[in-house]
């Protein structure tokens, strides 16, 4: 198997989670090369830690605050940032809403808008968790942070995927999740927001953990970009006419 791939590479492939097992998806998930590229940042981060620290103690904590700040900012950026508004009406956020999150609800099985960009997810990483963990331990303190948050990332990316691949978990822990993150796609979207924990779901009262307790949204596909938002806010909607025959038709296998 060729592992080490290019991102065009990669996406000539065709991924989609409905018709593939799970050995298929831990092929695809070890030759995508952002996780590629985070396994390098975590063994630099790890390596720069340690040579640097001066106590473990605090180099480790940095690591699990580092950590613990994935699941929080994952949350604020899926609820307030992913699943508001504002960027479809931005002419110059359109396309970045809509590779990020927007194809993602409406194609839930492609792959290839499942697994996050570097371009989003590095700068968030470096200017966020890198600042903490300096103040906490140094150098040692930022690459621990930045470790600890990229571990989490390349984490939550599998299971995420896992969660929409066509399969049944045997593990309690993995069921619950995919429950509630399916539910999040199909039930309501307004909940459940959280991918390997939903902590933060329940401390902002957003968790649920049956359909039957939240109504069906009718929105839970398309995330309010209606044909009404598309008559006034046309970006989404003209990217999304500009795609080739070939991925519309590979989009609606994905569907």
């Amino acid at each position: 198997m060729q592992v080490f791939v290019g991102y065009k590479a990669w996406k000539e492939k065709e991924y989609l989670l409905n018709r593939m097992n799970f050995n298929d998806l831990v092929r695809a998930y070890a030759s995508y090369p952002a996780i590629q590229v985070y396994a390098v940042i975590l063994a630099a981060g790890l390596v720069v830690g340690l040579a640097t620290m001066g106590s473990f103690l605090a180099f480790a904590a940095s690591f699990v605050v580092g950590a613990l700040l994935f699941q929080i900012a994952w949350y604020i950026v899926h609820r307030w940032v992913l699943h508001g508004s504002w960027m479809y009406k931005t002419p110059h956020l359109a396309k970045l809403w809509k590779r990020v999150h927007y194809d993602h609800h409406r194609f839930p099985n492609d792959l290839s808008v499942l697994f996050g960009g570097l371009h989003t997810t590095l700068p968030t990483i470096l200017f966020v968790a890198g600042p903490i963990g300096y103040l906490i331990h140094g150098t040692s303190g930022a690459a621990g942070a930045i470790s600890g948050t990229v571990l989490m990332t390349c984490i939550t990316e599998f299971l995420h995927a896992g969660e929409h691949l066509a399969f049944a978990p045997k593990s309690k822990f993995w069921k619950d999740l995919k429950k509630r993150h399916l539910a999040h796609h199909f039930h309501n979207e307004d909940g459940n927001y959280g991918i390997s924990e939903f902590f933060w779901d329940r401390v902002f009262g957003t968790f649920y953990a049956e359909t039957e307790d939240r109504p069906r949204s009718p929105t839970a596909r398309n995330l309010g970009y209606t044909d009404e938002m598309a008559e006034i806010y046309p970006w989404v909607k003209e990217a999304t006419e500009a795609e080739p025959d070939d991925k519309r038709a590979m989009r609606s296998r994905a569907a």
